[in-house]
């Protein structure tokens, strides 16, 4: 079972989710956790790209699973906006990507979100790795203000703060890291010391153009020397357990 955690898609250029699957099909992947594209550029509002997203995984076959996103320096609105998505009860997650939002994570509505997630058992997943408001450790002082609520790591750190992202799941329980985008040294370091139920795979596809980047970033942990046991666990199972899915028996 392969479960991809961290994937986009432009659904203004193409809502159909057959190529999607298709993708999947070609990889071996059986289902995949998905975050829109525009969103986190803040084109026009939350909901609008909220509901777009979830109707695209319903229109999957059961296979996609909606992780939405608000916009923290809307205040209320966003916070309001997270409890509309969550009463759907499609969601499965939160995504955040404070980088390209350009919004810092510690602040009100943030916590607000986090109270949310913890009350829904669904975790919150950022982009991390990239200065200034996406840093691992900035993500684990959320995780110690909100020690009942899950946060994923969804690049671990990426190049650079992967020893950061390590001791950030070191330190916090409800942190979980995911293979995405490191170098095959701190993957390999990542699976040796953190863990083994807390590590998630991902791929960061974009849509349409990106489907080698599947391909070279699931090459990269089909080389690491891991366990089967291990192996399972990184490729599906936790991503099942932690987001609560139901997959397609093969």
């Amino acid at each position: 079972m392969i479960i991809d955690t961290h994937t986009h898609w432009p659904f203004s250029v193409n809502d159909d989710p057959a190529g999607f699957l298709r993708t999947m099909d070609r990889f071996g992947v059986d289902g995949s956790v998905l975050c829109g594209w525009e969103i986190l550029h803040k084109r026009d509002t939350m909901a609008k790209w909220n509901d777009v997203l979830v109707d695209f995984c319903r229109r999957s076959e059961g296979r996609l699973w909606p992780l939405v996103s608000v916009h923290l320096a809307e205040g209320t609105r966003a916070v309001d906006e997270a409890k509309r998505c969550l009463d759907s009860r499609a969601v499965k997650g939160f995504k955040f990507h404070p980088w390209v939002q350009g919004e810092y994570i510690l602040r009100g509505e943030m916590d607000a979100v986090c109270r949310l997630a913890s009350q829904a058992r669904v975790p919150i997943l950022f982009h991390d790795g990239t200065p200034v408001y996406s840093l691992p450790s900035q993500v684990g002082v959320l995780a110690k203000m909100h020690p009942e609520t899950t946060f994923v790591l969804g690049h671990g750190g990426i190049l650079y703060y992967w020893k950061e992202a390590i001791e950030t799941a070191r330190q916090c329980p409800n942190v979980v890291v995911g293979l995405c985008g490191q170098h095959p040294l701190a993957m390999q370091t990542i699976c040796d010391q953190v863990d083994p139920d807390r590590i998630l795979y991902g791929t960061d596809f974009m849509g349409p153009g990106t489907e080698d980047l599947v391909a070279y970033r699931k090459g990269m942990v089909d080389r690491l020397n891991l366990s089967e046991e291990l192996r399972k666990k990184v490729m599906g199972e936790n991503a099942v357990r932690m987001f609560g899915l139901g997959t397609r028996s093969k």
